[in-house]
């Protein structure tokens, strides 16, 4: 099943964190991300919730749900 990549706007709706704060981790190489160009970063679902379950940050708890 192939998921939809999310923006750091909808993450944010995910994940305790704000959308600055998210690509700030991501520049800092915080939380697993792909870059499309200078100015677009783009979260995969999987990716996060792997993440997540890792209990990086404390976030185990949180729920990512599927895009």
């Amino acid at each position: 099943m192939i998921e939809t990549p999310l923006t750091a706007q909808q993450l944010s709706q995910l994940v305790p964190l704000h959308p600055v704060t998210i690509l700030r981790w991501a520049r800092e190489g915080r939380i697993p991300h792909r870059r499309l160009s200078a100015r677009k970063v783009i979260f995969l679902p999987a990716e996060i919730k792997a993440w997540l379950s890792s209990g990086f940050a404390g976030y185990s708890d949180c729920a990512v749900r599927a895009a």
